[in-house]
C-alpha cells in the first residue's frame, strides 16, 4: 500500500522493490537494488563496481527503497549495503519487511508490529485460493477441514494463499493429508511449516 500509495508520487525520484528472502549476500542484494533503479541488469562481478554504479545514480535523487522479507542478522552485511544507499538525497527512506525481530534490530530500523490477521479474514482468504471459478457449493467436509488448516496457518496471509492455492479442486482425503501432514511439526526451519 506504502508502495503504490498516490499521496507519494512525485516525492521520491526513484523507487525500487526488491525482494531478499533467504540468504543476505551483500554483492547479490547490491546488484539487485542497482538492477532495479537502472532498469536493466548489471554485469558487475565486485561489489566495489555495483556500488560505484549505484553512488552515479543516486546523489541528489529522493528514492524510497522496499526490502522484502530480509533475514539478515549481520550487522556488518547490512552495513556493506547502506555505503552506497547513504549517496541518496535527503528524505530518501528503505522500508524493510522481516519476522525476524533481531534482524530488523540490526538493520536499525524503527519497528512497526503487524498484527495477525482476524480468523474471519483468514477463512475468507483461505476458500478465496481454494474455491475459485467454482459454481458449486464446497464440499463441506473441506470447509471443516479448512477452519483447522486456518488456525495452523497462524494469521500470514502468504500461508493462508499458498494453502488455499495448494488445496484447490483436490479431493477431502486431500484436504485430510494436508491437515495431517508432519510439516506442520517443524520447528527449526526459517520457512513457515504451511510453505513447506
Amino acid at each position: 500500500h506504502v508502495y503504490y500509495h498516490s499521496g507519494i508520487e512525485g516525492i521520491f525520484d526513484i523507487k525500487a522493490w526488491v525482494c531478499v528472502s533467504d540468504e543476505f549476500d551483500d554483492f547479490k542484494v547490491s546488484r539487485a537494488i542497482l538492477d532495479t533503479i537502472t532498469n536493466s541488469a548489471d554485469d558487475s562481478r565486485e561489489l566495489e563496481m555495483v556500488h560505484a554504479r549505484l553512488k552515479e545514480k543516486l546523489p541528489g535523487k529522493r528514492f524510497l527503497l522496499v526490502l522484502d522479507d530480509v533475514w539478515n542478522e549481520c550487522q556488518s552485511k547490512w552495513e556493506e549495503v547502506q555505503k552506497a544507499l547513504d549517496f541518496g538525497a535527503q528524505g530518501s527512506k528503505i522500508l524493510i519487511t522481516t519476522r525476524s525481530k533481531k534482524g530488523a534490530s540490526t538493520m536499525r530500523s524503527k519497528e512497526h508490529h503487524l498484527k495477525q490477521l482476524q480468523e474471519d479474514y483468514c477463512r475468507q482468504l483461505l476458500a478465496e485460493h481454494a474455491f475459485r471459478d467454482d459454481n458449486s457449493q464446497p464440499d463441506p467436509d473441506c470447509k471443516e477441514i479448512g477452519m483447522k488448516i486456518v488456525e495452523k496457518c497462524k494469521g500470514l496471509p502468504l500461508a493462508l494463499k499458498t494453502m488455499g492455492s495448494l488445496l484447490h479442486r483436490k479431493s477431502v482425503s486431500e484436504w485430510k493429508s494436508v491437515l495431517q501432514s508432519e510439516m506442520w511439526e517443524l520447528e527449526d526451519s526459517d520457512i513457515v511449516p504451511a510453505l513447506h
